[in-house]
């Protein structure tokens, strides 16, 4: 898997995660002085390929770091933590769009959310574009995977958790729980799928003008005014 995206390279390179080779579009670029000088520095192989670029996004930035896939975490591993490893988490019904999920994943390392659960299918995943949007987060926030994410919030509320949907129609945002939570996304498109939502034991809505011709918000945007609530009256 690539690491692309200069701040995404740089940052991973000085945290000393694993990696396998550093491909970059012009070895000569004044941009990336310090990353050569970083990967020169850890032995890691340096090689200029223009065209290995093609199949990124100006966003690459003309570097790419090499390292290995993404391992996602187990759920029943992750609830043998110490409570305080794993007070609250966030779960992801249906987020498929990548920038969104790195957003999500941005914000939830901002706002100390302990976890992030997605699912195998109909979800978006790790991936190069992920990680530069995360900035980071994802040495902060561990990602699970799950098959049935109705299923792992049953888990949860065996464990001990509450399960808090966010829905168009619900409890004031003002009676929001922490510590010991689960704050479930939906889709902007379609919210919480129905299996889902009949797993949640409150369900909270953000205020929002009623007036607004926009009608509901971006799935990022509300993890992110979720993720401060919480965070502010821990």
């Amino acid at each position: 898997m690539d690491i692309i995206g200069i701040r995404a390279v740089s940052e991973s390179l000085k945290a000393g995660d694993e990696a396998k080779k550093l491909i970059v579009e012009d070895i000569n670029s004044k941009r990336i002085t310090e990353i050569l000088e970083l990967a020169s520095k850890k032995n890691i192989e340096i090689k200029e390929d223009r065209n290995y670029f093609k199949k990124f996004s100006r966003a690459a930035q003309g570097v790419a770091l090499q390292v290995k896939d993404y391992e996602y975490y187990d759920l029943d591993d992750f609830l043998e933590l110490p409570m305080d490893k794993r007070s609250n988490i966030c779960a992801l019904d249906s987020i498929e769009d990548v920038g969104n999920l790195g957003s999500i994943i941005r914000s939830a390392s901002v706002f100390n959310i302990s976890a992030i659960i997605i699912t195998k299918d109909r979800s978006a995943s790790i991936t190069p574009a992920v990680i530069k949007t995360a900035q980071g987060g994802l040495r902060d926030v561990p990602i699970i995977m799950v098959v049935n994410l109705a299923r792992a919030l049953r888990k949860l509320k065996d464990a001990g958790y509450f399960i808090l949907g966010t829905d168009m129609e619900g409890d004031p945002m003002d009676e929001i729980i922490v510590g010991g939570a689960v704050y479930v996304i939906g889709s902007e498109h379609s919210g919480l799928r129905l299996g889902v939502k009949k797993e949640c034991d409150k369900i909270l809505t953000i205020p929002m003008n009623k007036d607004s011709s926009v009608g509901c918000l971006n799935a990022a945007v509300a993890a992110s005014i979720v993720f401060y609530e919480c965070f502010k009256r821990q």
